[in-house]
């Protein structure tokens, strides 16, 4: 009891949203207090593969593979049930519920495609949800919550307050007063493990088309709380593979690129104080809007990141989503376009005979 006050005094104190609080998530603690690993990775690989999960697509386009100069492959995770690869790290989470949990129902607070995630895999297996999201989510991704089962419930941040923060508070407090167990978009060693699918998947998928598990020299992956890039990496050293991972993030959220830079966890708090301006901010990434690098992802990415980058700005991800309806008949939400946009603007080392693989992380 003692080490989970520390940890929530912890998180609580450094700006970012609590991972625990509630006595439900107390008692399935000792499972969260096991590091995320390679064979957690590769034990979610196989029980995912026995429920609804869709082997998205590694596509290719030779046409834009030539007017970059080398090969480019990109993860259609768009195409995922719910639109996200948020499916794969809800779903593995709720599968792993303890059943005395299973019968309170759950909650967490989402921008929309966790909460869309969440709601789709809850109630597939008749178990109550509980979504909090900010006041200024997408509608299309609100409505979308309510249609998969969820009640919906809206936050509303003031000022200077992040969103996402003051969402995550709303959650806790909708745990403590109803019983119902909080679970992290994240922050979580189940849904860390379930991310981490979609890059057993694309790892081998990319021998598959070219040859060698050696053959891919970099994956890129937009970045929000970094659960996604944890998982990338634990599934890269899975399948034992020399392939890097680069994050990208919006403009003005690029807490993992100075995190990265600094070699050391920082918060956007502590980044940009309520008092400064961030020229070009962006606006349309709403999915990747995270306080601050997880705790638990920060300890993963820091030693095994490649490179943490930040996007030039919305101009770059509206190119990017143009580019991949034309070259892939892709619909991208702006965060789920990121890592395209990154190998547009140049800002990954395309010199390498090696291919390059972006995940297009959502479509909603």
């Amino acid at each position: 009891q003692i080490l989970i006050h520390y940890i929530y005094c912890l998180t609580f104190v450094r700006g970012f949203p609590p991972l625990i609080r509630h006595n439900s998530y107390h008692d399935s603690f000792s499972l969260q207090l096991l590091k995320p690993t390679t064979s957690g990775v590769a034990s979610a690989y196989d029980l995912l593969s026995q429920h609804d999960v869709i082997r998205t697509p590694l596509l290719e386009s030779p046409l834009l593979s030539k007017e970059l100069g080398t090969r480019v492959l990109v993860k259609a995770e768009c195409l995922q049930t719910t639109g996200s690869f948020k499916y794969r790290g809800a779903l593995h989470r709720i599968l792993r519920l303890p059943p005395q949990d299973s019968a309170k129902g759950v909650v967490a607070f989402s921008s929309g495609n966790f909460g869309m995630a969440l709601a789709a895999a809850a109630t597939s297996v008749g178990i109550p949800c509980c979504i909090v999201s900010p006041h200024d989510a997408p509608p299309v991704k609100l409505d979308r919550i309510r249609g998969f089962g969820a009640k919906l419930v809206l936050s509303t941040a003031t000022g200077s307050q992040n969103r996402e923060v003051v969402a995550s508070s709303l959650a806790e407090e909708i745990s403590t007063t109803r019983g119902m167990m909080l679970l992290h978009p994240f922050e979580d060693t189940d849904v860390i493990h379930g991310q981490g699918t979609c890059g057993m998947e694309l790892i081998e998928q990319a021998e598959e088309m070219l040859g060698s598990k050696d053959g891919l020299g970099t994956i890129v992956v937009p970045c929000g709380g970094g659960g996604l890039t944890a998982g990338t990496c634990l599934a890269v050293e899975e399948k034992r593979c020399s392939t890097s991972v680069i994050t990208i993030e919006p403009k003005g959220f690029d807490d993992h690129a100075k995190s990265f830079l600094e070699n050391r966890r920082m918060t956007l708090a502590e980044l940009y104080p309520s008092s400064s301006i961030v020229e070009g901010r962006s606006e349309y990434c709403d999915a990747l809007m995270a306080g601050a690098p997880g705790i638990a992802t920060w300890e993963i990415n820091q030693p095994r990141l490649a490179n943490a980058l930040a996007s030039t700005g919305d101009t770059s991800v509206a190119r990017a989503m143009k580019v991949a309806f034309e070259y892939y008949r892709l619909v991208l939400e702006p965060s789920g376009a990121l890592g395209l946009a990154a190998l547009l603007d140049g800002q990954v080392d395309l010199s390498s005979d090696k291919a390059v693989a972006v995940i297009a992380s959502g479509g909603n």
